[in-house]
């Protein structure tokens, strides 16, 4: 035989084994798994709720409510985290930090407050075309005498106040979801204070 040399294994009874014990044993395995008294529930599948993702959590994914607590942890000691009361029942809940979920909130306000000065700006600048061409107009002088400048003026006129009105009434609008929710982070805050003082 040369250097590399290979041989079989002897068929011997050491390295017999018997396959069919196996797959019996197995078989038995499966069916004491199935014939089981235990019934293991499974574990509920809640929807995720995106309003519990960004910024302050108020409901959990459970549908419960979002908890503030303090961590005690030797990493972390004296962190407040939102979390829910039923944390405990090894279901997915809702686990932010205090601060994170502040910082996002206020990112949010800000981002939503530049939007609407965008908005203030274009529509000043709107303002200011309008005006420009009403003054173009008022300054033509028309070979109609019979009061067709005034006419279109008033017509532009018009158009703009009902733009301006419009755009009003949505910056309104706007403004308003901002004051509610600017009023609720600060309800809450004043919550979490009391919450603090009282421990």
């Amino acid at each position: 035989m040369g250097r590399y040399s290979y041989s079989q294994p002897s068929s011997s009874e050491e390295y017999d084994i018997d396959i069919t014990s196996l797959l019996q044993a197995e078989a038995d395995l499966y069916s004491d798994e199935a014939d089981s008294r235990h019934n293991i529930a499974e574990p509920v599948q809640y929807l995720p709720q995106f309003y519990s993702d960004d910024g302050i959590p108020k409901i959990c994914y459970c549908g419960g409510e979002a908890v503030v607590e303090t961590s005690y942890t030797s990493k972390d000691p004296g962190r407040r985290y939102f979390t829910c009361g039923n944390a405990d029942d090894g279901d997915c809940h809702v686990w932010k930090w205090w601060d994170v979920a502040v910082m996002e909130e206020l990112r949010d306000y800000q981002r939503q407050l530049r939007e609407v000065k965008d908005q203030a700006n274009e529509s000043d600048e709107k303002l200011v075309k309008v005006e420009q061409i009403v003054g173009e107009l008022a300054k033509k002088k028309t070979a109609i005498a019979n009061g067709y400048p005034l006419l279109v003026c008033v017509l532009l006129s018009v158009v703009f106040l009902l733009c301006m009105v419009v755009m009003f009434k949505w910056a309104a609008e706007k403004e308003n979801v901002l004051t509610e929710s600017m009023e609720e982070l600060q309800e809450e805050f004043q919550r979490m204070k009391m919450r603090l003082t009282n421990l």
